[in-house]
């Protein structure tokens, strides 16, 4: 598809960071394309979505732009993606008729460097020349919704480690302990979010008490702002 202008769509947050993340996601964005880019949240903004939607549309309308790709920057297929945004979407849809389309386009996580990258990730953080390596856990949201973990298990798979969830079981405490059961005491821990932020922190926090009985290190979130955006537009 070759939108003439793109929407970043991000979950949101009340933590003002969530904000200015994405408002350096679209300043990379349109420092590497030609095309007109902007972006909104789910929560956290005192507009709807579809309202932010509506707003961009009425700029790009003054533009002569007719169609504008709306781009989930979400990692995983729950709610959001395959109810939230399409309802946004269409309430903003209605309000242009003919006059512009929106065209929601599949999420970020859905690209198929993700697997390697998040490989890439504890690869770099792995000492080659140790006798221990460490055991690997990929910790992601979670979602209650019927099948909505499997990419998770698989992604964790493909790097040689273990899920774990921040919202539901199996926790983070848990694999931690499973993994000590075992006499392994050298843990990586990959978050699988898009950036830093309230739920890393807390991670972190739920690592210390670990401190005396096991090496743990959490990792730098998978994917900087320039490899985000470079995933971003190849899905245009």
């Amino acid at each position: 598809m070759n939108a003439t202008a793109l929407f970043f769509v991000t979950h949101g947050s009340s933590d003002p960071r969530s904000w200015l993340g994405l408002q350096d996601l679209v300043a990379i964005a349109r420092s590497q394309s030609n095309l007109y880019i902007s972006g909104g949240c789910l929560e956290g903004q005192p507009l709807t979505l579809a309202q932010q939607l509506e707003k961009f549309a009425y700029e790009m309308i003054a533009h002569g732009i007719s169609t504008i790709a709306v781009l989930p920057l979400l990692l995983l297929e729950g709610v959001h993606v395959s109810e939230d945004i399409p309802a946004e979407v269409a309430i903003a849809q209605s309000k242009f008729q003919d006059r512009l389309s929106f065209r929601t386009i599949a999420h970020l996580g859905t690209h198929s460097q993700i697997p390697d990258l998040l490989l890439q990730q504890f690869e770099k953080y792995t000492d080659a020349p140790s006798q221990e390596k460490p055991s690997r856990i990929l910790i992601s949201h979670g979602s209650r919704r019927t099948g909505a973990n499997h990419v998770v298990e698989n992604l964790a798979r493909s790097s040689q480690a273990i899920a774990a969830y921040w919202g539901i079981e199996p926790k983070i405490e848990t694999q931690i302990e499973y993994l000590l059961a075992q006499n392994i005491y050298k843990i990586n821990v990959l978050p699988y979010f898009l950036t830093e932020g309230g739920i890393t922190e807390a991670i972190a926090n739920k690592l210390k008490p670990y401190s005396d009985r096991a090496q743990i290190q959490q990792l730098p979130v998978p994917l900087s702002n320039e490899q985000l955006v470079s995933l971003a537009l190849s899905m245009i």
